[in-house]
């Protein structure tokens, strides 16, 4: 009998077994392998598997051999559309090969994205995005030891250079200057000319306070003058970034909110109430589900940026 009327036979009898060839099962689900390399070991890698095509499941081995495998794919919607996703963190990542092996419904494309934190404590965390946009602008560092710190405290004058650091922009001479989008906006005519001509160095002479070039620049604004200098470097409130934000926004956006209701902040001085409600109104801050705006909290560094990231969107 011929090789082909051999399988035929082969084919008839798996038919009549109620069994179905391997070649079927195949075309229902598929193997679809991965891979990324590392050239350098990292302290945190975070990598991201999203598909299209429904429930997905996957492993994956690192370079020294060992498998991790995922529990259960995460569902999530993305522009209306549904995107199954699998996700890995490896901590410490070590240098080579990772190889994603995933089981899916059919062969399909399968998205891979891998993420290196710039700092071990801020993967994932929800400022993360801002945190790293103004690590990379210079506007603020770590500590030096692979840390972030985005639920330490700021101070009034940490709070200052992030303000003087985000509204300002390095010249070919390493000085910096006020962003034209900032100064460009600013009502007093006047003034906006003045700060097209300032320049600033950021270094405190020697044996001077680190902090004395950034208030003297954020002096030049006249956002300086409601705090002494006991309260600016100790941790600064809502209340006090609020009146901060609000004094720029001031210079260049008339101040006609509508007022923010808040049940707890009905006690403060008048201008920290209308600072409250232009901020609020403005999106660069926002109050609490249960409707308080709790102005005496005191201001983490990751809720520093993510204002102050606001606050550079909203004057662009």
């Amino acid at each position: 009998m011929r090789t082909g009327k051999l399988f035929g036979v082969f084919l008839l009898i798996l038919a009549i077994a109620g069994l179905q060839p391997a070649a079927s099962y195949a075309a229902e689900r598929a193997v679809v392998t991965k891979t990324y390399e590392m050239n350098a070991a990292a302290d945190l890698i975070a990598f991201r598997l999203e598909g299209y095509d429904g429930e997905f499941s996957s492993t994956l081995t690192l370079p020294d051999g060992h498998v991790i495998k995922t529990a259960r794919s995460n569902k999530i919607n993305d522009a209306g559309k549904a995107v199954w996703t699998n996700e890995y963190t490896v901590k410490p990542a070590p240098k080579g090969k990772y190889t994603f092996t995933i089981d899916a419904p059919k062969r399909a494309y399968y998205n891979l994205q891998a993420t290196v934190p710039l700092f071990s404590d801020v993967s994932s965390h929800w400022a993360e995005p801002a945190i790293n946009d103004f690590v990379r602008r210079g506007i603020v560092a770590g500590y030096g030891d692979g840390r972030f710190g985005p639920n330490d405290l700021v101070s009034g004058e940490a709070f200052v250079k992030m303000v003087a650091l985000a509204l300002t922009e390095e010249q070919p001479n390493g000085k910096r200057q006020w962003l034209k989008t900032f100064r460009w906006k600013v009502k007093d005519e006047e003034l906006g000319r003045a700060l097209g001509l300032q320049e600033y160095s950021f270094v405190a002479d020697k044996g001077e306070p680190w902090a004395k070039t950034y208030l003297a620049a954020a002096g030049d604004l006249g956002l300086t003058g409601s705090w002494t200098e006991e309260e600016l470097a100790g941790p600064f409130k809502r209340k006090d970034v609020a009146l901060m934000a609000a004094t720029v926004v001031g210079l260049t956006k008339p101040a006609a909110p509508e007022p923010a209701v808040f049940q707890d902040i009905g006690h403060l001085p008048d201008q920290y109430r209308k600072a409250i409600d232009l901020v609020c109104n403005y999106g660069l801050l926002s109050g609490y589900p249960d409707g308080l705006f709790k102005p005496e909290n005191h201001v983490t560094r990751a809720e520093a940026v993510k204002a102050l990231s606001r606050l550079v969107d909203f004057l662009k």
